[in-house]
C-alpha cells in the first residue's frame, strides 16, 4: 500500500539525480513475563525501541513502550512483542503519542504481537497515534490467546494535527488486527483510508465527520456478563460509541470530533469499566497524565 503522493515527487531533480535514499528505522522490543507475581523473563530492545518498567507499589505490572526517535515515517519498520503466562497481569502502554510524519511513498510500518496463555491478563493501552498529512502508515496487531487468558486492547487514532488546522488531503492507513483463541482465528479487523482522508472522512458511511477513532476489545470467559455494564458507559462518552458482542469477545468502537474529546471518553470509559472487570478500582497508566 502506497500514499496517494504526486508523482513529481519521485522523480529525478532539476541536475538529472534521484532522491537520496535515506536510513530508515528498522527496530524491535519485546518483552516477557510470567507467574502470579508477573516476574519478568524476557526483555529485549533494538533501537530505537526501549521497554520501560517503572515500580509500582500496586496494580500490575506496567511496561511502558518507547520510540527515542520521536516518530515514524516511510520505510520505518517497528516491531513490539509482548508475552504473559502462568497467571501474570501486566499493563503495556506507550511513554507518549506516536507520530506518523510525511511519506515519499512507502509505508511507516508498526506490528505488535501480543501472546497470553495459562490465565494471565494482559491489557494493551498505547496512547494515541496521530497521522500527519501526507503520512502513510501500516499497523499490525496479532493477538494469540488461550480460553483461560483474558484481554483488554485498544488502538486509537488521530486525523491531522487539529491544533495546527491540518486537514489530511493526502494520507494512508491501514490499521489490521488478528485476533486467535485457542488457535482459531474468532475475530478479523482491517480499517482503510486511502488519499482525500479529508473528504472520506466526512462520509457518513464512514467516519460521519470524526477526527478521532478507537477501537477496545475485551476477550475474556465473562466477557458476556460485562456487556450491560459497558454499554451503560458507552452512553456517557461525548463523541459517539457502540458495543457490540460475540462470544467471548466485547468490541467497542469510540469516534468524536477532535482527539480530546476522545480521550476523556476513554478515560470515562476505561476507569469503570477496568474496575468491573477486575473487582477492584486500578488507575491508568501513569504516563497518560504526564
Amino acid at each position: 500500500m502506497y500514499a496517494a503522493i504526486s508523482q513529481s515527487d519521485l522523480q529525478p531533480d532539476s541536475q538529472g539525480e534521484a532522491p537520496p535514499k535515506l536510513q530508515r528505522l528498522n527496530g524491535a522490543a519485546r518483552v516477557g513475563f510470567a507467574g502470579p507475581e508477573s516476574r519478568l523473563t524476557e526483555l529485549y530492545q533494538g533501537n530505537p525501541c526501549r521497554v520501560l518498567l517503572p515500580r509500582r507499589s500496586k496494580g500490575p505490572v506496567e511496561a511502558v513502550l518507547l520510540n527515542t526517535a520521536g516518530g515514524i515515517t516511510d520505510g520505518d519498520e517497528l516491531s513490539y512483542s509482548v508475552e504473559a503466562t502462568g497467571g501474570a497481569h501486566v499493563l503495556v502502554t506507550t511513554q507518549a503519542a506516536e507520530r506518523v510524519y510525511q511519506s515519499r511513498g512507502a509505508d511507516a510500518s508498526v506490528h505488535s504481537h501480543l501472546n497470553l496463555h495459562d490465565g494471565s491478563v494482559l491489557e494493551w493501552l498505547p496512547q494515541e497515534t496521530i497521522l500527519f498529512n501526507r503520512g502513510a502508515l501500516a499497523r499490525k496487531t496479532h493477538i494469540t490467546m488461550d480460553v483461560d487468558s483474558r484481554l483488554l486492547a485498544m488502538d486509537w487514532l488521530i486525523l491531522g494535527r487539529l491544533a495546527r488546522g491540518e486537514t489530511l488531503q493526502d494520507a494512508s492507513v491501514h490499521d489490521q488486527w488478528r485476533l486467535r483463541v485457542n488457535g482459531r482465528l474468532v475475530w478479523a479487523d482491517d480499517f482503510r483510508l486511502t488519499g482525500d482522508i479529508e473528504s472520506l472522512r466526512q462520509r457518513p458511511a464512514l467516519l460521519g465527520g470524526a477526527y478521532a477513532l478507537a477501537t477496545l476489545i475485551y476477550v475474556a470467559p465473562d466477557a458476556e456478563a460485562h456487556l450491560k455494564t459497558a454499554k451503560r458507559l458507552a452512553e456517557n462518552c461525548r463523541g459517539r460509541a457502540g458495543v457490540s458482542e460475540r462470544p467471548g469477545l466485547l468490541l467497542c468502537r469510540f469516534m468524536a470530533r477532535d482527539g480530546l474529546t476522545l480521550r476523556r471518553d476513554i478515560e470515562t470509559f476505561l476507569i469503570p469499566f477496568r474496575a468491573a472487570i477486575h473487582d477492584r478500582p486500578l488507575a491508568l497508566p501513569r504516563v497518560w497524565s504526564c
